[in-house]
């Protein structure tokens, strides 16, 4: 493969007596000490004259700094830790009397995420996503990829400075020389496949956005060092598209999900301006913070970094787009989207890694992956573990349904019951508590919220809420040629081990006119009806020393079937 030759050193402007603070990016330069993809040339250019900087000042800068460089010519484009800021400038500009500690250009190994270390010393084709500066001209961008010979994946759901792009490692090391990209990471598997997708511009702070190739803003609530973090929340409004004590529950469920791990409190309070405070809102347009949401679709929502690289009572709080179609467990997922966005509050950037959490591409979520869990505690020391932690699982169901009714089941840990709601009035105890069922909610038309709620023996609490979507069936229309669909809730997992001679499954099935039959085999022999059709139930199905394969098989009226099998190993 070819190599890249020289490269643009930073320009030091004052020599002083004492540690310079370190700019904080997480290319590869910074993760492997220096990398064999180094530069042939400057940086190509599609504005020659003008470049992309990195301004290192000894403190955060004054509005008085700002308003200096901007009188110079030079436009502010995003915050990097530490006291740094990426700026455009002509090549002409004078920094005299700022007190700089240093002007940089970035190599092309700081423009590229660690991640894809691995694959440049292939010859694979990569799928790559490229975060111009903000301040690129799209047409640029696209003419830039296109002179490196990389092919162009059109997406409408990219953020506004990303780009899909394909090609060989040597064509992704010749995008890096351009000074117009700021950072090459990985792509997820849903943005190259179309799956629909929301992404999150950034948090941001008193400078502006922050890009793909900051990882940790500062050194969190607790300060330097690797302490714990004692935060308040208030909601200052609560969208109307969900019941008020769920979408509380929910947002409140992600400052948990964070506070497994790292050592943090949350505590509700009633003043929005209490320093240390997460000020919860979901607004509409221009809410006054200078960042107006842009009605459904698009930004979901907005999150200010910690103090203090944001001034109180701004810091920490967190914004929702009031006009999304906000839901529980299903898209767009509360839920998911509070836990991406705490991280923000707590710190954190960006996640280069698809899956992650704090990837910038909103994903569904249960909890954090182990790469999220890694970069906060990177800011806070660890959550001493509970000896006993009260957990909960719902197997979520299929939703839509036309169903009139579901049944639930799931799993909990040091739970004595567990109990239900609904936001059509009814609720109930569920059968059973370490491994529990809900034979049937009655469901309405349109959207039904349902909370489940594990209580242990000290009255501890935690909850699992979802949204199920009941639609009308429609009136069949000649041969009936769709399938039934089928799902196993109980058990809730499709491959597991036991002791136990036996198992039985139960599920709920369900067809555009009507299920006529729900049966079941074993690989073992065995075979048999359930009992019930739209919520059915096995008998107890023998099991031998080994694994055993049962197969769940539903048909409707006509004829159309659907199946679902499980593994079950017998000790």
């Amino acid at each position: 493969m070819r190599k890249l030759l020289g490269g643009l050193v930073a320009l030091l402007l004052t020599s002083t007596a004492f540690a310079q603070p370190a700019i904080h990016l997480k290319g590869l330069r910074q993760q492997r000490g220096g990398t064999d993809f180094l530069l042939d040339s400057a940086p190509k250019s599609r504005t020659p004259g003008r470049s992309h900087l990195l301004l290192q000042f000894d403190d955060n800068p004054t509005q008085d700094q700002l308003n200096d460089l901007s009188n110079r010519g030079a436009r502010v484009l995003s915050y990097v830790p530490d006291f740094t800021l990426s700026v455009s400038a002509g090549d002409g500009t004078s920094f005299d009397g700022l007190n700089l500690l240093s002007i940089a250009q970035l190599y092309p190994d700081e423009r590229i995420s660690p991640d894809l270390f691995g694959l440049l010393s292939t010859e694979v084709k990569l799928s790559i996503l490229a975060e111009f500066y903000t301040d690129v001209d799209l047409n640029d961008a696209r003419a830039i990829a296109n002179e490196a010979g990389l092919v162009i994946q059109e997406n409408p759901d990219l953020v506004a400075n990303h780009l899909l792009l394909s090609g060989s490692p040597d064509q992704v090391l010749a995008l890096a020389n351009w000074d117009e990209v700021s950072y090459i990471f990985p792509v997820s598997s849903d943005l190259i496949q179309g799956t629909p997708a929301q992404g999150c511009a950034g948090a941001l702070t008193s400078f502006g956005p922050v890009g793909q190739s900051i990882l940790l803003m500062g050194d969190g609530w607790d300060g330097p060092g690797r302490g714990g973090a004692d935060l308040n929340y208030t909601f200052v409004h609560v969208t109307d598209k969900l019941a008020a004590d769920s979408a509380k529950a929910e947002i409140v469920r992600a400052f948990g999900e964070w506070a497994k791990y790292a050592k943090l409190t949350f505590t509700p309070i009633d003043d929005k301006y209490a320093s240390r405070t997460l000020a919860v809102l979901f607004a509409s347009r221009d809410h006054g913070d200078g960042y107006p949401f842009d009605g459904p679709g698009g930004v979901l929502a907005h999150t200010f970094y910690p103090f203090p690289i944001n001034r109180e009572p701004i810091a920490g709080d967190m914004h929702f787009d009031d006009d999304e179609n906000w839901k529980i467990g299903a898209n767009v997922d509360l839920f998911s989207i509070a836990l991406h966005e705490t991280g923000h509050a707590l710190g954190l950037g960006h996640s280069d890694k698809p899956g992650d959490v704090m990837y910038p591409y909103y994903g569904r979520a249960t909890g954090l992956t182990q790469n999220d869990i890694n970069a906060i505690l990177q800011l806070y020391a660890a959550q001493a573990v509970a000896a006993n932690p009260l957990t909960l699982t719902v197997q979520v169901p299929v939703s839509p349904t036309t169903a009139s009714s579901i049944a639930l089941s799931g799993t909990s840990s040091g739970a004595l019951k567990v109990t239900w709601s609904s936001n059509r009035g009814a609720s109930g105890t569920a059968q059973g508590s370490l491994t529990w069922t809900i034979p049937s909610i009655a469901l309405g038309t349109g959207d039904n919220a349902i909370t489940i709620t594990a209580v242990d023996g000290k009255q501890n609490q935690v909850t699992r809420s979802l949204t199920v979507a009941r639609q009308q069936p429609a009136a069949p229309q000649g041969p009936d040629s769709t399938p039934p669909s089928l799902v196993i809730v109980s058990p809730a997992i499709n491959s597991f081990s036991t002791s136990a001679s036996s198992v039985v499954l139960s599920g709920t099935a369900h067809d555009n006119v009507k299920v006529a039959l729900v049966t079941w085999s074993s690989s073992t022999g065995g075979s048999g009806s359930a009992s019930g059709t739209d919520n059915w139930t096995t008998p107890a199905i023998p099991l031998y020393i080994g694994t055993t394969t049962i197969t769940i098989k539903v048909s409707d009226a006509a004829g159309n079937t659907s199946w679902r099998s499980i593994n079950v190993t017998r000790r």
